[in-house]
């Protein structure tokens, strides 16, 4: 939305500078986007009279004239043969320079002399002034104007002025006007808003029945609420005046006529999309009276739009139509069978209110995005459709002739009670963290435009163009905003209160983003809106149990965002993907996140952690071999072992999947006791291929929700040991489907008495080995905390445990 300082001043006084307003718009909470300051263009042209024109005495086609500036009269030779003495004219001071034109630069004016006679400035034509008029000569202003006026002020143009590009948000359609916005400015000021008058004149109107000439019928009022018809007879289509064609030109649009012009002006003017039709275009049954009826289209119906464009509508699109043909798409566009033409004698204004989810479907589907539809998608005020037919009748009147029918058609058949919302002042207080007197709310929310409902204390009328007003903390936030939010004072951040859960699983996942950071894992963010081709890779894949559903969204934005990820793993793989297409292709990386999914029918929300290694484990060395090696499954289940160490979770251990699904070549589940965590693994060759992974990737996603109710992150201090510790390296031959886990299993549950540690350091196939056997070598560590252990000790709690382990392991225990 665009709006420049000038404009605004035509309706609310304020005290501040362009820049001033812009800091106050945007504490207001309008964000200004952009300020553009619109130089003087017409600086030191000033209106001026010919008082005498005379023949220059050294030229024949030079005329030397005799000028009031409005401070006094000077002396300027001229070679224009349009004008009179007597005659209004633009004239160009000393010291000045005209608008430059395009690729030129711009004309500096000096006294000088021409053929012998002094110059004492220019008179100027609509050329020189870069005006779309194409005169022979000089520009003849009216005889009503002020001699001495500047030239910019008489165009309705300011010598200066700035523009305001500010970011509308979606709930406050009323911003998108200047009135809107000069509201706002009133609320903060105290000043009162100026409205334009919108009564007309005896002799504009025309007291001829509008019955008689036209009615509304409305087919579908769910769509269609409120539709308002007024008829100006007897106008002349042509340019625009200056003041009109200037107001739009600063805010980025093009001119077109007065009338559509009217129109344009108006809607950014008060909020409301108005549009002009063609009456003589309109036609009844029969030859009888227009009637305009506001229906849906049919399905595949043909329309052809101002842009030229032939539409197929569908029947959920609504049409303005009278009884023979659709002559505009409600909300959106006119038709090319019912615009403002040059010989157009009389107009037919609509002013009405459709509904926002119908606009915004239609523009959607057709591709056709105006500012009509942008505001009528967002809201328009429904209670503000005849002022605005009223302004734009005035207007039109005003620039292009004519008269207005005295009475206008309003269709209005849903109209209801204005909404009421109760305020308890000592609330808002509360909230707010301030004493803010109750009298000062009540006049806060007066300003806005809210009245007090008769009756009821503390109960305020919202105004139809309020929208975004539903309940009490949107009436303290209004008084929060002019009260000014850079008053209200800062409190404590939550942590510092020590009991806030949320504060608590705040600190938890920071705790967490730590770990995997400190593990040399980049943390990324993926996109929560995923496609569901992506989402149906972790089908089974995602989460442990039972399957999830998928939530769609109805209206997605494309057919790559139209479903709630299931699963981080999409995102992950999408993030290598992306890093690989730029040459970085050693990744380890993490993201923490919340995943979505329909079970039994319900909505389920949880938060997960999910890990992706692929490339090399550390950057190319000239020294060797070694570092030039590769991820493999182990970094990532030791990534996951030392994050659950650090984090807490004790006691996890992994077993064989069953079921993989289309996402992993190899993956194992996560468990802790019965139940299960999560799931790691390779990549599968198809979805790496899919994703361009040139190196294997290994990938693993945990239940984060359950890690955070089973965590104990107490940890305890152990002073380092004084005594020494005796390892015992023991290899032996076991069957190869054993686990190294069945190996830790009997060990915790034999309990050899001061062993420290166990460390797996050696597993071999091949020459030596039976078929169907490995190797293996544990190193056992054992240590007192008390003394130095005797020989007999270790091997006393050694013994024990090598016989379970060939009692229940069958194992051949080798020398070595």
């Amino acid at each position: 939305m665009k709006v420049t300082f000038n404009w605004l001043k035509q309706y609310v006084d304020f005290p501040w500078s362009a820049d001033e307003l812009a800091e106050r718009l945007t504490m207001l909470g309008l964000e200004v986007e952009g300020i553009q300051k619109l130089g003087g263009e017409f600086d030191g042209i000033v209106v001026a009279q010919v008082l005498t024109r005379d023949r220059h005495p050294n030229a024949d086609k030079l005329s030397l004239c005799r000028v009031n500036d409005g401070h006094g009269e000077r002396q300027i030779v001229c070679g224009a043969q349009n004008f009179k003495a007597g005659d209004k004219v633009p004239l160009i001071l000393p010291g000045h320079t005209l608008p430059a034109k395009s690729g030129e630069a711009p004309m500096a004016i000096k006294v000088g002399r021409i053929r012998g006679v002094e110059s004492q400035g220019m008179l100027c034509s609509p050329q020189e002034l870069g005006l779309p008029d194409h005169v022979d000569g000089l520009l003849i202003l009216p005889e009503n104007a002020p001699v001495g006026q500047p030239f910019g002020e008489f165009l309705g143009r300011a010598a200066s002025d700035t523009v305001y590009d500010l970011e509308i948000t979606p709930n406050r359609p009323d911003w998108n006007s200047v009135i809107g916005i000069a509201r706002e400015i009133s609320a903060l000021t105290g000043n009162p808003l100026r409205l334009p008058e919108i009564e007309f004149a005896a002799g504009h109107l025309s007291s001829e029945p509008v019955k008689s000439l036209v009615d509304v019928r409305i087919d579908d009022a769910e769509l269609c609420p409120r539709y308002t018809a007024r008829l100006v007879r007897g106008v002349k289509i042509g340019p625009s005046p200056d003041w009109l064609r200037g107001s739009l030109e600063k805010i980025g649009l093009r001119s077109i006529n007065n009338v559509v012009d009217v129109t344009n002006y108006v809607m950014f003017e008060i909020g409301q999309p108005l549009h002009a039709f063609d009456y003589r275009l309109l036609h009844g049954a029969n030859g009888a009276r227009p009637t305009v009826v506001i229906r849906r289209a049919a399905e595949g119906e043909k329309f052809k739009t101002l842009d030229g464009v032939e539409r197929t509508l569908a029947s959920q699109m609504l049409l303005i139509a009278d009884e023979t043909k659709a002559v505009a798409l409600a909300g959106v566009m006119g038709g090319e069978n019912s615009e403002i033409k040059n010989d157009t004698t009389d107009v037919l204004i609509e002013s009405a209110y459709f509904k926002p989810q119908n606009v915004r479907a239609t523009a959607k589907k057709l591709d056709l995005r105006t500012d009509a539809s942008y505001r009528f998608e967002r809201g328009a005020d429904i209670g503000i459709c005849d002022w605005a037919s009223r302004r734009a009748a005035k207007l039109i009147v005003a620039t292009a002739g004519g008269s207005v029918i005295a009475e206008a058609v309003d269709a209005f058949p849903g109209a209801a009670a204005p909404r009421e919302i109760k305020l308890r002042p000592q609330r808002a207080n509360e909230l707010l963290g301030v004493d803010i007197p109750a009298d000062k709310q009540a006049q806060f929310l007066h300003r806005l435009g809210l009245e007090a409902a008769p009756g009821a204390e503390w109960a305020f009328r919202i105004p139809t163009f309020r929208v975004d007003l539903k309940r009490e903390a949107d009436l303290i936030e209004e008084i929060a905003r002019l009260y000014g939010v850079d008053k209200l004072p800062s409190t404590p951040p939550r942590g510092a209160l020590g009991s806030n859960s949320y504060d608590k699983v705040y600190d938890e996942l920071a705790e967490a983003r730590r770990i995997l950071s400190g593990l040399g894992l980049s943390e990324t963010q993926g996109q929560t809106l995923i496609s569901e081709a992506a989402s149906a890779l972790t089908a089974t894949d995602g989460a442990p149990g039972a399957v999830p559903g998928v939530i769609a969204l109805r209206n997605p934005l494309s057919a790559d965002m139209n479903v709630l990820r299931t699963s981080l793993l999409p995102g992950l793989l999408e993030a290598l993907r992306r890093n690989l297409s730029r040459k970085s292709g050693d990744l380890a990386v993490f993201e923490i996140g919340r995943v979505f999914s329909l079970f039994n029918g319900k909505p389920k929300e949880e938060r997960r952690v999910a890990i992706a290694l692929t490339g090399r484990r550390s950057a190319a060395f000239w020294s060797g071999a070694e570092r030039e090696a590769r991820f493999d499954v182990f970094d990532l289940k030791g990534a996951l072992e030392e994050f659950f160490e650090h984090f807490g979770l004790r006691g996890v251990n992994y077993a064989q999947d069953g079921q993989r699904g289309p996402l992993f070549l190899e993956s194992a589940v996560v468990q802790l006791g019965k139940s299960v965590l999560g799931r790691l693994g390779q990549v599968s060759t198809a979805v790496a291929k899919r994703y361009d992974l040139r190196d294997a990737a290994f990938i693993a996603e945990i239940n984060l929700d359950f890690l955070l109710a089973r965590r104990a992150p107490a940890k305890s201090f152990k002073t380092l040991p004084p005594f020494p510790s005796v390892r015992r390296d023991v290899a032996m031959l076991v069957a190869d489907a054993m686990t190294h886990d069945a190996v830790l299993t009997i060990v915790k549950q034999t309990k050899p008495q001061n062993l420290e540690r166990v460390d797996l350091f050696d597993v071999f196939r091949g020459k030596n080995v039976p078929a169907g056997q490995k190797s293996v070598a544990y190193a056992f560590t054992y240590r007192s905390s008390e003394r130095t252990l005797t020989e007999a000790e270790v091997n006393a709690a050694h013994e024990k445990l090598l016989d379970q382990f060939k009692q229940r392991l069958s194992a051949a225990i080798r020398d070595t």
